[in-house]
């Protein structure tokens, strides 16, 4: 009877076991990513230097820490990692928003990897990235936030909703989208231009993105080839303007006046 049993047993569990899956492979960037987002209290504005604030980071939070000192030391920094920086003083602040808070004192961000986060001076950043701009004191700035983001079968609409709330962006969805809005994406970016990131997803619902100012306009192609157009006009017409108010000012000469008849 036992034999049996134990055969019983086999035919009842077989199928189980055949189709039994590995356990799914954790993905580090993705995890990374979820430990730069969550919310953090800090309750000390104490000044650190750059490699106690490296151990910090990572002994709290479980984010490990590279600092670029090559790059600083390019830029004339030859102790980075000796260089003093101050945390701020902040509660449910994303620990990204934090770091990058506690480092644009010293004209550093950091760059996401695939296994964890480089310190580097934001000229480094944006050469890398290739969205530069200069301030009026000449400092190099980002244009545009850098968005680290993994996406999987999430709706557009969602996606620029999250990356508006998490990296501070403006960014309007335009009736004239339709249904492709909610069209699903998939993306892995990392170190992207805000730009291009929310264009690079734009695209894979068959939309345009209009920069009006500091706010991004998502809508229908035939919508933004229009805005285009009326832009293009608007501009040329300006160019028209310009012209013509800097254009020589040449007098008329006066029409020349008919002699008189003679009296009869």
């Amino acid at each position: 009877m036992s034999r049996w049993f134990t055969i019983l047993t086999v035919l009842l569990f077989a199928p189980q076991l055949a189709f039994a899956q590995p356990p799914a492979k954790k993905d580090a960037t993705a995890e990374l990513l979820d430990k730069l987002r969550k919310p953090v209290d800090l309750n000390t504005s104490d000044e650190l230097r750059l490699n106690d604030l490296a151990d910090f980071i990572s002994k709290r939070h479980g984010v490990t820490v590279a600092i670029n000192t090559g790059a600083f030391l390019a830029l004339g920094e030859e102790d980075a990692m000796g260089m003093v920086v101050r945390m701020p003083k902040v509660k449910e602040l994303p620990l990204a928003a934090a770091i990058r808070h506690t480092l644009s004192a010293k004209n550093a961000t950091f760059l996401v990897r695939k296994t964890h986060i480089e310190i580097v001076p934001i000229a480094l950043a944006a050469k890398e990235a290739k969205v530069s701009g200069t301030d009026e004191d000449g400092t190099t700035r980002l244009a545009q936030p850098l968005v680290s983001a993994i996406y999987k079968e999430k709706p557009l609409n969602e996606a620029l909703a999250d990356l508006a709330e998490e990296f501070d962006l403006t960014i309007v969805i335009a009736p004239q989208a339709g249904d492709n809005k909610t069209g699903f994406v998939n993306a892995r970016m990392l170190n992207v231009p805000a730009d291009r990131a929310i264009e690079l997803l734009a695209l894979q619902s068959d939309l345009r993105v209009v920069k009006k100012g500091n706010a991004f306009f998502v809508t229908g192609k035939d919508h933004a080839n229009e805005m285009f157009n009326e832009r293009l006009e608007q501009q040329q017409r300006k160019i028209e303007v310009e012209r013509l108010r800097n254009a020589p000012f040449t007098p008329v000469p006066p029409a020349p006046v008919a002699p008189a008849p003679p009296a009869k």
